[in-house]
């Protein structure tokens, strides 16, 4: 096993951590034998960003940053750069954003989550490897903004072809990007 230990996975809005792929991952990088965290930020009807945010940090804030990867889809991708923005500690190891909005997509449900934090450049210092995964056809988040996060985090997008927002049960590419990094 490489140099990470951990991963933590923000899950996306209207979903829970057993959605999408999320507990196929934790299985699949548990028989690696990294420590996989799923935090549940609940079910509101308008996701509360210091909720959310004072959950991941509940998190993070027992692990070792340079041990770990942060992982987040849609919103809970979202949701990773804005606490990075704020966080006082030393770098992660790596973060992995899926299908990450970069503003509220002019949904009035996601506007006080956006309004409420934004992405600082101070964030690209606080994690190394940075990949951004994104699809040229996803209904909700236009390819851009993935070159927007890049921008300011830097690391690489990763264009996938004809996959939509990135959810299903399996997302065997992104299993594979956190195994070459150091598990």
């Amino acid at each position: 096993m490489g140099g990470v230990k951990n991963v933590v996975i923000a899950h996306c809005y209207g979903c829970d951590p057993s959605s999408h792929w999320f507990n196929w991952l934790k299985k699949e990088l548990e028989k690696d034998g990294v420590k996989v965290f799923i935090p549940d930020f609940g079910q509101e009807e308008v996701p509360i960003f210091d909720k959310w945010a004072g959950i991941l940090k509940g998190v993070i804030d027992d692990l070792k940053p340079s041990e770990t990867i942060l992982v987040g889809h849609s919103l809970g991708a979202a949701l990773i750069p804005r606490v990075l923005s704020e966080f006082d500690g030393e770098a992660f190891f790596g973060t992995f954003l899926v299908a990450a909005p970069f503003t509220d997509l002019e949904w009035p449900t996601l506007r006080p989550f956006f309004k409420k934090c934004v992405v600082k450049k101070s964030a690209s210092a606080k994690t190394g490897l940075v990949k951004i995964f994104a699809s040229d056809n996803d209904p909700y988040v236009p390819l851009d903004h993935a070159y927007k996060y890049q921008n300011i985090l830097g690391g690489e997008v990763v264009v996938e072809n004809g996959k939509d927002h990135l959810g299903g049960d399996k997302y065997e590419r992104l299993k594979e990007e956190i195994r070459k990094a150091g598990v």
